[in-house]
């Protein structure tokens, strides 16, 4: 994603993996400090720390695996308790490899969860309570610090596996529907779409956890719902600069359009009329230092029309285009080239 989510929790790097920059989100810190408060057990906090990370790690690593071997080099990604974003958007042609990517990274997180549960009913320790989204079991006095590593490892892979399902992007299942709409829609159409359909479900989440009282998914879906009007805006900008492109293309066929007409006209004078000679030197303004005087006065000097404002525009909007690109471009400017292209529309239709 353009738009990097930093701007949004506070982020400190951890290092590389598999040589791609890490950073970890300030928001797995804070549930780690929530889930310590709610259970009164600091040492919770800190088994539910280091699970959530590892397991963020095994999925991830994953991932990278598969976009190694897709040719695929994301350029940073900022891991969150319910599971990375990447700092780069990826380009239409790689839509496919990352997909396949997303799902090797539901895979793992399966893999994990399948492992911590075999282990689990080994030890006769499972129980359904554990399948309960978003929510710690509470520990027995009894219970032996390699039990509480079994529960509450079970329980990070698990709810990890469960955001990573939540249908819109960054998560794994969202990339993948995502994909799937750009088979079939155009890519802002279909990013438009997915972005939709994820503002919709957060928002759900969001609502869900203040009727039922569940804190997790409140925050849960607030952050996702975060990320989602981050991806709205940005659809909207590449929309508007598609737009803009295309009048853009358009009026520079106008303008090539128009110069081949030009071209056309023969505008030499005829040496042979006294007329035309005298009209054309009288338009041909020097020094006074040579002597020359134009043979109009003051009243008489042609003004700039309304054609000659809107070509020097025109000319100082493509300078700023050339120079420091499309994104420099305003509103106003953009205007200008739409009202433009229509101008010369109109004008080659007449002709």
């Amino acid at each position: 994603m353009r738009s990097s989510p930093e701007s949004l929790v506070a982020s400190l790097p951890i290092g590389t993996l598999l040589g791609t920059p890490v950073r970890l989100s300030g928001l797995i810190l804070v549930v780690a400090f929530a889930a310590g408060w709610q259970l009164w057990d600091p040492v919770a906090a800190v088994l539910l720390l280091a699970g959530l990370i590892c397991a963020l790690l095994i999925q991830n690593v994953a991932w990278l695996v598969a976009c190694r071997r897709a040719g695929i080099f994301p350029g940073s990604l900022l891991l969150w308790p319910g599971g990375r974003v990447s700092s780069e958007p990826p380009f239409p042609q790689d839509l496919p490899a990352h997909a396949r990517s997303s799902l090797y990274a539901l895979g793992a997180s399966l893999l994990s969860c399948v492992v911590l549960l075999g282990l689990l009913r080994q030890q006769q320790l499972f129980s359904a309570d554990l399948l309960l989204p978003l929510t710690l079991p509470a520990s027995a006095p009894t219970d032996t610090f390699a039990t509480r590593c079994l529960r509450l490892g079970f329980v990070v892979n698990w709810n990890l596996l469960l955001a990573c399902l939540f249908p819109a992007r960054p998560q794994d299942l969202g990339q993948v529907l995502y994909v799937f709409l750009c088979r079939r829609l155009p890519h802002l159409t279909a990013r438009a779409i997915s972005a939709r359909l994820g503002m919709f479900c957060s928002g759900m989440c969001v609502l869900s956890g203040f009727v039922f009282g569940h804190s997790s998914l409140t925050a849960f879906g607030a952050f996702l719902t975060l990320l989602q009007y981050e991806e709205l805006r940005r659809v909207h900008e590449a929309t508007l600069m598609e737009r803009a492109e295309k009048r853009f293309r358009e009026l520079a066929q106008l303008l090539d359009f128009d110069e081949a007409d030009d071209e056309d006209e023969d505008d030499t004078p005829d040496p042979d009329d006294p007329a035309g000679m005298l009209f054309n030197n009288s338009f041909h303004f020097h020094s006074e230092s040579e002597g020359w005087v134009t043979l109009t006065t003051r009243d008489e000097e042609s003004r700039p029309t309304r054609d000659d404002l809107d070509e020097a525009e025109l000319d100082r909007i493509l300078t700023k285009l050339h120079a420091h690109g499309q994104q420099s471009l305003n509103a106003a400017e953009l205007g200008i080239l739409n009202r433009l292209s229509q101008r010369f529309r109109q004008r080659k239709v007449r002709r």
